[in-house]
């Protein structure tokens, strides 16, 4: 039997563990990190996007990190005394060039950069063998270094790259074939991307979709406290939504919805990126209010005084490979959803949510949701978010992950 008990997990990703929103890959992060040392690797700044972004927060705290002045390792104990985040230093860009050598090559010199970064940060901890988990970024470390110290290579697919921008398009969706094909375990978070990846890597892959930290949002239920102060000034009844607000949001929906309920108010909470995506004047919509992004922690106490929670995504390419990570933390705040069903993922909660792909009839759903509501449709909402949290995929994760070594013996695909 393949020992992978207290071994030390080092996360790759595309995400932050400061960034706007919440991700599939801290989340796991914090979770693993409960028994176990994990290290999760900022997505590493380039010189382009360092200059772009040099007078941001985030960028100047960690500056001496990124230009090799200090460690760039730092323990994050006000999540976890296990947890570590790892800025690397900065890299040189090169997502830009063309498919072939050149971009081979430059490639191969950042991964041996990060490799390198990654190692010292073992080494300062004093740890020798270790998990390697890339969580949706093939753009770095595909094919994992023959190094005797990773004791198991894991690729997890978190959306459909090959339908996002060009930019992550040109040389990901390659990319992502070759990390599947060089990991012991594979894993997605829908079952779009569990079909497509397996017929496209010729390889299994595992479906291990998202959950939710059901302590934390169920407080939104169980114990709501006073109105954040910038939702004093909104009258209700308030229509919420929490999450990017990016190329995945229907914006002729959300105009629907504002002119069909005129009496309500829809309140966004999370970064505005959908410069590009509309040409609709959001901000001239007098009940279209942005509240902009907050900790996750904060959450519970927005969905705590919304009315009814929406999911107006688009319905396409991109959204039917998406398992959404706030299904579950809506559903554990008790408030009634109302979605567009984008996803085969999606369409598994239609006992608890109501799923309609028309404007109006999407519009009519939200006041059919507010007048039939009860405390005992909240009850069993919370309730059927308390068998998603991440505790519970991870136990999963390492069931399959101790099943995928056993059978390869310790091999990769």
């Amino acid at each position: 039997m393949v020992e992978l008990n207290n071994i030390p997990v080092v996360i790759i990703s595309m995400s932050r563990w400061d960034g706007d929103y919440s991700s599939t890959s801290w989340s796991l992060a914090k979770t693993f990190s409960k028994d176990r040392i994990v290290i999760y690797v900022d997505y590493p700044y380039t010189w382009t996007e360092y200059l772009r972004k040099r007078t941001h927060p985030a960028v100047v705290k960690r500056k001496k990190a990124l230009f090799g002045r200090e460690n760039g390792l730092i323990r994050l104990k006000q999540y976890s005394d296990n947890l570590y985040g790892l800025t690397p230093p900065l890299m040189v860009p090169v997502n830009w060039l063309p498919k072939g050598n050149i971009y081979d090559r430059f490639s191969t010199m950042t991964d041996k950069n990060l490799w390198k970064t990654i190692k010292n940060a073992l080494r300062e901890l004093g740890q020798e063998e270790f998990i390697l988990f890339n969580a949706f970024n093939p753009l770095y470390l595909r094919v994992p270094p023959k190094d005797p110290s990773i004791k198991a290579a894991v690729y997890q697919s978190q959306d459909n790259i090959r339908a996002l921008e060009a930019y992550l398009r040109k040389h990901g969706k390659e990319a992502e074939v070759v990390a599947i094909q060089n990991a012991h375990l594979s894993i997605a978070t829908s079952k779009q991307l569990q079909k497509d990846l397996m017929e496209l890597s010729g390889r299994p892959v595992e479906y291990l979709p998202n959950a939710a930290d059901y302590d934390l949002f169920k407080k939104a239920f169980t114990d709501p406290n006073d109105k954040p102060g910038d939702l004093v000034g909104i009258s209700g009844p308030i229509i919420g939504y929490t999450g990017n607000i990016c190329h995945r949001l229907d914006y002729e929906l959300m105009r629907a919805i504002c002119k069909n309920h005129p009496d309500k108010n829809l309140v966004m909470v999370g970064p505005r990126n959908h410069e590009g995506h509309t040409d609709i004047d959001l901000n001239a919509i007098p009940n279209l209010h942005f509240l902009g992004p907050k900790r996750l922690e904060e959450l519970p106490f927005y969905l705590a005084h919304f009315d009814v929670l929406i999911l107006p995504f688009l319905i396409n390419e991109v959204t039917k490979s998406i398992y959404p990570l706030k299904i579950n933390e809506y559903l554990a705040s008790g408030k009634p959803v109302v979605a567009t069903p984008f996803s085969e993922d999606i369409r598994t909660f239609g006992k608890w949510i109501s799923l309609e792909d028309d404007h109006q009839r999407f519009s009519a759903a939200i006041q059919k949701e507010l007048e039939g509501d009860s405390l005992e449709k909240r009850k069993a909402r919370n309730q059927i978010a308390s068998k998603n949290t991440w505790e519970d995929r991870a136990a999963i994760f390492w069931r399959l992950l101790q099943a995928a070594m056993e059978m390869k013996g310790g091999r990769r695909s």
